[in-house]
């Protein structure tokens, strides 16, 4: 009888560790498809992705060429030839991944587009897991295919932004936090601090993890417990270890981060902390852009749900969203994208019925028919999305690194941060320089207007710059969306001036400022000699300026950058 006990257990565990892989299996499969939308299409894009996509490159031609006595001066001197990098106001962990990816798979947008799905995997398995450890597979399951069908998260899969690959580490770090807090066991907090300080790498505000993990202590009243273990104090100190030459980076270089993040710059603090409207905010923002409303509505329910049952369970997710709530709050930055931690808590909410109706049949299986229902409706909707796209530009600069007499490119376009990426990605030789007119005629931080600084005021300042840097072919988007005066000169001048039009790119874009606009490439007739030896590049983002010498014919340094 005993035997026979012990064999029906044994079987029941096997079926469901089972059923917890297949489920695992169909998740990333169906998470794969969504992700992987539109694969080869070069022209996808997003603000930012593009300075990713280009430290991407940056890692990897920093470790082939591994320049490791003279780290800094190749930095400096890399972003002076292709002027597209976020290293130093963006971490570096996901680029260097994305390196790696691109190294194996060579250096394209799709092999970049595969390390963010790496991240992603890991991301829904860590979430998989702690749910299934929280409540049962089937939850998980429910919980995870929400999440993978809910449109804000799955359309960030189609871009190369740090959305997705933060969001995973920060799951994977709660999920090996939860095992330690379950099991007591110092190597899980010590993993969960390595991979919080990963997560870190990838991007600065997963350091709001430490709330969660802080919140549900308290909650459970194990937070002085927990102060008085010899593992949380070693675990504190890798953690400090491995962040402090991060916060050096942020602080040296992060002169827009922190105006982001605690508001040290005037312009920047737009809503008062404690003002109904600042309070509020996430909270519209997780109705107009987290959640469809059928998910809305269901994770309303299942909360309610989970407060009419008493259900202490919920207490580990629920400090996630408090602790999400929390600090995007107290930012100064409101991007939509920021809060995206909260979302998953949402999903199992969502699917909480399933679990507490799992002894009614009849309920059981409504919810279930609900929630698949729900997730067939989140994958119309995320196919109804257009992906944002602009297409031209790696053709223009293929035009330019065909018929280029000289080395040197001056470009004038909104989305430079793409023509660079692909002039770099479509030059095995890395030989030509990129050079941006918003960073020569005028800078700025962020958006055109912010903190900008006009360099060049007139057409003989604009031909003399020309002159100095030898410049030979000129792209310039057709329409100027800076509004800055020398930005339409600069055009004008194009026009009237000393210039042949070689060849005009239609763009193709589902962003409205990239329509309507052509890619026009000139010739500089009057080109001549460059004088100049250092590109003199203001970035107010970081509050530097550097000065970076141009390389010889040989592609070495002459001399080594500066910064002020």
């Amino acid at each position: 009888m005993n035997q026979d006990y012990i064999n029906l257990k044994i079987m029941y565990s096997n079926i469901k560790a089972f059923g917890s892989q297949l489920a695992i299996f169909i998740l990333l499969a169906f998470m794969t498809i969504l992700s992987l939308r539109q694969i080869g299409n070069s022209s996808l894009g997003y603000p930012d992705a593009d300075r990713i996509l280009m430290d991407g490159v940056f890692i990897l031609d920093f470790l082939r060429d591994f320049p490791i006595t003279r780290v800094y001066d190749y930095t400096i001197n890399y972003f002076g030839q292709y002027p597209a990098l976020s290293i130093g106001y963006r971490p570096p962990f996901f680029p260097f991944i994305e390196a790696l990816f691109n190294g194996i798979f060579g250096i394209n947008m799709w092999s970049s587009r595969l390390a963010l799905l790496s991240f992603y995997m890991i991301g829904i398995i860590a979430w998989f897991k702690l749910i299934s450890r929280i409540y049962d597979w089937q939850t998980a399951f429910a919980a995870t295919l929400l999440l993978i069908t809910t449109p804000f998260i799955a359309r960030w899969a189609w871009y190369t932004m740090a959305e997705l690959p933060v969001l995973s580490m920060g799951l994977w770090s709660g999920y090996l936090f939860y095992r330690y807090t379950e099991t007591n066991k110092p190597g899980y907090l010590y993993w969960a601090a390595l991979i919080f300080s990963l997560a870190c790498w990838t991007k600065q505000t997963a350091v709001f993890l430490v709330l969660w993990f802080g919140i549900y202590s308290l909650i459970q009243g194990n937070l002085l417990n927990y102060l008085k273990r010899r593992e949380v104090w070693i675990s504190a100190a890798m953690i400090l270890i491995l962040l402090i030459p991060l916060g050096a980076i942020t602080l040296w270089l992060g002169k827009q981060n922190l105006a982001q993040s605690v508001g040290e710059s005037e312009g920047h603090y737009h809503l008062a902390r404690w003002s109904w409207d600042n309070l509020t905010l996430h909270l519209i923002k997780l109705k107009k852009y987290h959640l469809t409303l059928p998910l809305l509505i269901l994770s309303i329910a299942g909360a309610v749900f989970a407060l009419i049952k008493k259900d202490r369970k919920i207490l580990y997710p629920l400090s996630l969203l408090i602790g999400t709530y929390l600090f995007f709050t107290y930012l100064v930055g409101k991007n939509e994208r920021y809060p995206i931690f909260w979302i998953p808590v949402f999903c199992l909410f969502a699917t909480l019925p399933l679990y507490y109706l799992k002894d009614k049949v009849i309920g059981y299986r409504l919810m279930s028919i609900a929630i698949l229902g729900l997730a067939a409706f989140q994958t119309y909707t995320v196919y109804k999305i257009q992906p944002g796209y602009a297409t031209g530009y790696d053709a223009a600069a293929q035009f330019v690194l065909d018929n280029q007499q000289v080395p040197t490119v001056f470009i004038d376009a909104y989305n430079n941060g793409y023509l660079t990426y692909f002039m770099r990605a479509l030059d095995a030789d890395k030989s030509t320089y990129v050079l941006r007119a918003d960073k020569l005629l005028t800078s700025s931080s962020i958006s055109s207007k912010q903190w900008l600084e006009v360099h060049v005021q007139t057409t003989d300042g604009i031909k003399r710059l020309l002159d100095d840097y030898g410049v030979d072919l000129i792209i310039v988007e057709s329409r100027d969306l800076s509004g800055i005066e020398i930005h339409q000169k600069f055009r004008d001048y194009l026009k009237n001036g000393p210039f042949q039009l070689l060849k005009s790119i239609e763009i193709e874009s589902s962003r409205p400022l990239l329509q309507n606009q052509q890619l026009l490439i000139y010739r500089y007739l009057d080109r001549k000699q460059p004088t100049e030896n250092y590109i003199k590049l203001r970035l107010p983002v970081v509050g530097k300026t550097i000065n970076v010498p141009i390389k010889n014919k040989h592609n070495e340094n002459t001399e080594t950058g500066t910064v002020e």
